[in-house]
């Protein structure tokens, strides 16, 4: 049996049903940002914050920095912002004490699960039909997906100068 490749145009389907996503996700963001009286750049703080602490290793400071394309400085004034609203708390790190690790508040998670739950049990509905096989094969896309999409923002974040 042999599988057929798919055509330009269902690879350009995917690539338009990606950036439809991706517009929801940056509206369900102002939506709740405007609600809450936070920045964007906050609500994506908190969304990496959270992202970042699922894997059992919370996100640092310095990752953090990094990944909003922030200074340090910059960073801290958000992290403060952030800490002072309940929204996440800073730790130093037990075995190395210049590490500052980012976990969420009890306030931020509380409100993320209120405004974003609803959006969860939506998801659950639509995924629930999808077999194991499919699930894979869409975590599998997602994954590849994401490095793509990260490796180009990489690229992006370099002096224009370092640039092709």
């Amino acid at each position: 049996m042999t599988t057929r490749k798919p055509a330009d145009g269902e690879r350009e389907e995917l690539v338009r049903l990606i950036q439809t996503l991706t517009a929801e996700s940056q509206r369900i963001g102002h939506a709740f940002a405007h609600r809450h009286g936070v920045h964007g750049t906050d609500v994506e703080a908190l969304i990496r914050v959270l992202v970042g602490g699922a894997d059992g290793r919370p996100l640092t400071a310095g990752e953090l920095a990094s990944e909003l394309g922030l200074t340090t400085g910059s960073v801290t004034s958000l992290l403060d912002r952030l800490e002072r609203a309940g929204h996440v708390r800073r730790e130093r790190d037990e075995r190395d004490r210049r590490r500052v690790n980012l976990h969420y508040g009890e306030a931020g998670l509380a409100l993320a699960q209120q405004f974003f739950t609803p959006l969860g049990s939506l998801h659950r509905s639509v995924t629930a039909d999808f077999s194991p096989a499919e699930l894979a094969v869409v975590r599998r896309y997602l994954a590849a997906t994401i490095e793509a999409f990260r490796t180009y923002r990489e690229q992006l974040d370099k002096p224009l100068n370092d640039l092709p």
